[in-house]
């Protein structure tokens, strides 16, 4: 059978120069955004950076809010892409495994990615202002759609149809990131390294989801979790 799916054109050298460009100067911002803050992101720093004036850089974005906002989409989607892989390794552990992992996959992603974390989650930057119902809330959204499909199974929830879930599921997972983003926030800033914060994390974790009613996920999860983690050779950035 023929397929009749439509062939992507070839990329243009002109295309292609461009996106090495624009991922150059992403790059560029997450190195000094790791090393010293927002702050340290200016506009003449990263036109030196690629060798350019800060003029020929509005060819690729429109001021340094269009970088943050790109930067901001690109973190979210590396953190996406970290909860939906462990769905995807997990998919045949039950719901109540499942429901954990997603807080599991988004703390250690979070250890490893601090300065992209507090980006996205925390207030750094004066004056800028996503797109209210723009792209960077969807991309908010798939972050935790693993966990909540997973909610919604455990509440008996058909979720055959991709996106679905319940009023309950959603406002369960809502009161569960509430938690666990929480405590994940106090340890990437260092404000629990003085306790076992994996400990912590996992204890009240298993306590919320008993709470509120839904299914204790296995004892060993954790531990399989970091296993598969160590497998896959996903290591610490060695800029945060």
């Amino acid at each position: 059978m023929v397929s009749t799916a439509p062939v992507k054109p070839a990329e243009s050298r002109r295309d292609r120069h461009r996106r090495e460009l624009v991922d150059q100067l992403c790059d560029e911002a997450r190195s000094q955004l790791a090393k010293g803050g927002a702050g340290s992101v200016t506009w003449r720093g990263l036109a030196r950076s690629v060798g350019m004036s800060p003029a020929s850089l509005y060819t690729y974005f429109e001021g340094l809010d269009a970088l943050f906002t790109e930067l901001i989409l690109r973190s979210y989607g590396a953190l996406s892409a970290a909860t939906a892989a462990a769905a995807e390794a997990f998919a045949e552990d039950s719901p109540g495994d499942r429901i954990l992992l997603g807080p599991l996959a988004y703390r250690h992603w979070a250890l490893d990615h601090r300065a992209e974390f507090n980006l996205i989650f925390t207030d750094q930057l004066p004056g800028y202002s996503a797109e209210p119902g723009g792209e960077t809330v969807d991309a908010q959204m798939a972050i935790f759609r693993p966990m909540t499909e997973a909610v919604s199974v455990a509440l008996g929830t058909d979720v055959s149809e991709p996106g679905q879930q319940s009023d309950d599921a959603l406002q369960h997972s809502i009161g569960i990131w509430g938690l666990f983003h929480g405590l994940v926030s106090l340890e990437v800033n260092h404000h629990l390294d003085w306790l076992e914060a994996r400990e912590v994390f996992e204890g009240r974790l298993r306590w919320a989801l008993e709470a509120i009613g839904l299914p204790p996920a296995r004892p060993g999860l954790a531990a399989a979790f970091y296993e598969w983690v160590e497998g896959n050779n996903q290591k610490r950035c060695p800029l945060d």
